[in-house]
């Protein structure tokens, strides 16, 4: 069986990916927290902000890793090559 192509063409892009899914994460538990009247909850929602937060600087980290070695540039379909 024959795996399926994934929509991104570059280590770069499902990185790049990722940081946004974290960014909108991080300011959708913010903006919930901002509208909390229990302290408790306001306080969770916003640790779980502050993990996004810091999902995001690691996949950032990453990816600046990955640019400055040069393997971002190099697409990932030769993976679904047949052998």
């Amino acid at each position: 069986m024959k795996p399926k192509p994934n929509k991104f063409a570059s280590v770069e892009e499902i990185l790049s990916f990722a940081m946004a899914e974290e960014q909108k994460a991080a300011h959708y538990y913010e903006d919930v927290a901002n509208r909390m009247a229990d302290k408790k909850m306001k306080l969770f929602l916003l640790e779980l902000a502050e993990m996004e937060v810091e999902h995001y600087n690691h996949l950032k980290a990453k990816l600046a890793e990955c640019r400055a070695s040069g393997f971002c540039t190099q697409g990932i379909m030769s993976s679904f090559h047949e052998s």
